[in-house]
């Protein structure tokens, strides 16, 4: 039947095609069989198609020029032990600065005060470029709001570091990448920010690129200033026996603290790539941060009564400039495709300057008059740093691939700081207040890096880093004349990572590190930051190091989620004291406890999308914390269950706008001495660009309940307290940013400037 009904469909083609001869003019048709033979049970059948075509038209060959495809992009690569943000092919390179660009960073907490963590763990170690910043505390945050996030091209967000790295810290590293990737012509990045809390803040940044040939300069420059405020209070019971309800003696304060800071950032790079196997260049990098903070504080004793035995309203005024002045050069070589020899040299100079005036007046119960004490204060710091690395990467055999090489490092760092009080009409130098510290070292490390393919499924990573630590210490004051300290330490710190491909979309991996973390130069100096008369803050010359052992377990699925086990144990972990001098001061130091232990479960999501428009990162963790310290004659714990929380939501609106709404929850959490109670915050923000995405507008609204507020409480062996902060954290802002281009497109060359060097994140000036 299929045979007779194919002839009868032949047969009236063939009829028409006939016609259709007689009535077309100049035309010229051609029939087309074209056979389809099936086999059946050894009976073959044959089916032909006939297909008319118009053989008058001439074929012409199109070439096409250019073909762009488009897909979504997924700005998050992950893997068990990194997690990559590209920046600078996203929105968030238009945002103020780098430090807004973190705050949005899957698992990145960045409080008020200058504390970092990382999936819920402290002890983060920052790099720029690969080398670190050197910069903590208020340093660090004002760093990072001076860099525009326009210079950033990616974020790095290390949890297993190999040896290539230097053993220091708790294995959470932040590495920012500036944007240093060559485009033929120019390409200049402008963006002005305003935001309005309680006080006002601005910040203008430039960044101008160009490339000549083999030659890429790239310079940025950024300008902020503004007021931030914080509040403060405190209680302190300075007299007390745990097992009493009633205290005995009690210290009410409360501050306000204004600061007002300028900030110049300036950073130029060259690079030069004679030919496809050399690459060389250097950079210039400049920071001027001056800030001045103006502080009022009450505080009342109480002792048995909640009438106060005694007032004391105290003023400082504390100005403090600091400067860092970097520069480096790198050379790389690609002998081929399978080797490579890196060389880098940087050097680092950080001077900072204090100068404290401080006003007190002192009213006791019963007595109309008070009793006045001015203390002026001005310390220096200087901070020299040196540091040159080489190491060498190639292929063994196809499957195995090395890197192995050397690394030294010199810090020298001087501080000295004057006091003097005005008593009997005149002023004296405050000898216990006064003191000068030196410190030096040299780091000499050896470390080599394997990466073995034992077949299609299994990976295996192990390295080796040994590291030989010198320091010499000299300390003198008053109270400890000349005290000099000579330590010196050798260790291995191996890690070993396996990786079990289970199928093409689930992966298994095992992980072990060992780390150092040994204390900044600022825990060492024993110079004393006065808040008020019964609030010092100090370092501890005597503080020894701390090691770290890792474990991770990690599963992770399509590349996008991730669940993961850790556990970590630390030996003398450094954490703040606070104690009670003899004049019934709070003294607040860092000193070694005993041990501190933890396992936390993690869960990781890239992007979930509920729809088409809505994009969403998620990051949770479950951490568990375990603090142990021993008196003369007590043992102490601190441990607590720690839920946080972590969500990034985008929505795409119409006309080419973004939505987006961001918060976290953190629980309550142990860290060493102190329990922080659980904090968490809102922010959000509305995208639009215009005139083919060069300008961007972006309006935003930051802690929008004013929730982020850490309240902190201590139990020392001497003293017990609680401690809140309240910050200028509310904020409304808007951001324009203009990109302009002129000259080719961009050159996908190499962009190995985001290697350079990393160093320990121990220096707190």
């Amino acid at each position: 039947m299929n045979w007779r009904f194919s002839y009868l469909v032949s047969a009236i083609m063939l009829i028409t095609f006939k016609s259709l001869q007689g009535k077309v003019q100049n035309r010229a048709f051609e029939m087309n069989q074209f056979n389809n033979t099936k086999n059946n049970d050894k009976s073959y059948m044959s089916d032909s198609i006939y297909l008319l075509s118009d053989t008058s038209i001439k074929k012409k060959i199109i070439e096409i020029a250019e073909v762009n495809i488009f897909r979504r992009f997924n700005p998050v690569k992950l893997t068990a032990g990194k997690l990559t943000y590209q920046v600078s092919k996203t929105a968030l390179s238009s945002s103020a600065n780098a430090l807004e660009v973190l705050r949005k960073m899957p698992g990145v907490t960045i409080m008020s005060n200058g504390k970092i963590s990382l999936n819920g763990q402290e002890g983060v170690q920052f790099l720029i470029d690969g080398k670190t910043s050197f910069l903590t505390g208020e340093n660090l945050i004002t760093y990072l709001t001076a860099m525009p996030a326009s210079s950033l091209d990616i974020v790095e967000l290390i949890t297993q570091p190999d040896a290539t790295l230097d053993a220091g810290g708790d294995a959470r590293i932040i590495n920012l990448k500036r944007n240093t990737k060559a485009s033929n012509g120019i390409r200049a990045i402008m963006s002005s920010n305003v935001e309005q809390g309680k006080y006002n803040r601005m910040q203008h940044n430039i960044m101008v690129e160009t490339t000549i040939k083999k030659v890429n300069l790239s310079n940025s420059y950024s300008y902020s200033k503004g007021r931030e405020l914080v509040d403060i209070s405190s209680i302190r019971y300075l007299d007390y026996d745990t097992k009493e309800i009633n205290k005995d003696l009690l210290l009410d304060m409360d501050a306000i603290r204004k600061k007002d800071y300028i900030n110049h950032y300036y950073n130029s790079t060259l690079d030069y790539n004679p030919n496809k196997n050399i690459n060389a260049g250097a950079y210039v990098l400049l920071n001027n941060s001056r800030r001045i903070k103006d502080e009022e504080v009450i505080s009342s004793f109480l002792y048995h009564h909640l009438q106060p035995d005694s007032i004391i309203n105290t003023s400082n005024l504390l100005r403090h400039n600091f400067k860092n002045f970097s520069t480096g050069a790198y050379l790389i070589v690609n002998f081929d495709k399978d080797s490579k020899w890196e060389n880098y040299i940087d050097r680092q100079n950080f001077t900072q300057s204090d100068q404290q005036v401080q006003w007190s007046d002192k009213f006791l119960e019963g007595k109309l008059q008070s009793e006045k004490q001015e203390l002026v204060g001005h310390t220096e710091v200087q901070v020299k740093i040196t540091t040159m690395q080489s190491k060498y990467q190639f292929n063994i055999i196809s499957n195995l691939v090395s890197t192995f090489g050397g690394k030294y490092t010199h810090v020298n760092m001087r501080t000295r700081s004057f006091y003097e009080v005005y008593q009997n009409k005149q002023w004296q130098e405050d000898k216990q207040l006064s003191n000068a510290f030196g410190h030096a070292e040299k780091l000499k490390s050896l470390f080599i890096q394997l990466q073995y393919k034992t077949s299609e499924s299994i990976i295996l990573d192990m390295g080796l880093r040994y590291e030989d630590a010198a320091f010499n210490s000299l300390s003198a004051n008053e109270t400890d004349l000349n005290h000099e300290q000579l330590r010196s330490y050798k260790n291995f710190f191996p890690n070993m990572t396996m990786t079990y491909s289970m199928s093409s979309q689930q992966k298994l991996s095992f992980h072990y590190n060992r780390r150092v973390n040994r204390p900044n130069f600022r825990d060492l100096n024993p110079f004393v930051e006065i808040n008020d008369p019964y609030l010092y803050e100090k370092g501890n010359p005597n503080l020894k190091p701390e090691f770290i052992n890792n474990m991770e377990l990690t599963w992770i699925f399509r590349n996008t989620y991730l669940l993961q086990f850790s556990y970590i144990l630390k030996q003398d972990p450094i954490s703040k004291s606070y104690n009670l001098d003899n004049n019934n001061r709070t003294v607040v130091m860092p000193m070694n406890l005993d041990y501190a232990s933890g396992f936390g479960l993690r869960f990781n999501a890239t992007s979930i999308s509920p729809m088409r428009s809505w994009h969403i990162q998620a990051n949770a963790n479950l951490l568990y914390k375990n603090f142990q310290w021993i008196t003369k004659d007590k043992v102490f714990h601190n441990s607590r269950l720690t839920p946080a929380i972590q969500l990034q939501n985008q929505l795409n609106l119409p006309f080419k706008a973004n939505l987006e709404i961001n918060c976290f929850l953190n629980g309550s959490t142990a860290e060493g001495q102190a329990n922080i109670s659980h904090l968490w915050s809102i922010n959000s923000g509305l995208r639009k660009t215009f005139f083919q995405d060069k300008f961007t507008l972006y309006i935003y609204a930051n802690d929008l309940f004013r929730s982020n507020r850490p309240n902190i409480t201590f139990n020392g062996d001497v003293i017990k307290g609680k401690y809140q902060e309240s910050y200028d954290s509310r904020a409304f802002g808007i951001n324009l940013s203009y990109r302009l281009s002129k000259g080719g497109k961009n050159d996908p060359k190499n962009n190995n400037t985001g290697n350079r060097l990393e160093e320990n994140n121990r220096i707190s000036y």
